[in-house]
């Protein structure tokens, strides 16, 4: 038992070596600069940032609280992991805007404008999460 443990660990650590790298990872690498990680956090920090914005401007006329658009990105985080695996391995795509409409219905009744935000905020932002990482996958 340990020793296929060894075995798949060693394989694992040779593949992420580069030893083994297929000829795209090898060419990938040899003309384009990888892209820093802060560039991500920065997107990140804006796009949170206009959304707060959206919110709680426009004399809050999209009923939404601040904590909604917390909410809705740490759901979209929690499901992209176990849905993006499902994609993966079986290319369906479960439909969790209902689960998010529910929700924040229950969370914060008779606000339709909030509702639609969240979902927005919450759903979307998964969707939209997990084409660019098939996107990654196709361009590699």
């Amino acid at each position: 038992m340990f020793s296929t443990i060894w075995q798949i660990w060693s394989k694992t650590r040779a593949e992420t070596g580069d030893q083994f790298g297929e000829v795209h990872t090898r060419l990938i690498k040899k003309n384009y600069k990888i892209v820093p990680q802060w560039w991500f956090y920065i997107i990140l920090i804006i796009v949170l940032g206009l959304a707060f914005l959206a919110i709680e401007g426009f004399h809050k006329q999209l009923q939404l609280p601040w904590w909604g658009i917390l909410l809705a990105a740490a759901l979209a985080l929690f499901f992209t992991l176990p849905i993006g695996i499902i994609m993966a391995t079986t290319n369906q795509q479960p439909g969790l805007n209902v689960i998010k409409e529910l929700i924040i219905g229950y969370m914060y009744p008779g606000k339709p404008l909030a509702n639609v935000t969240f979902k927005t905020y919450a759903y979307i932002s998964m969707v939209q999460t997990l084409t660019f990482l098939s996107d990654f996958k196709l361009g590699h």
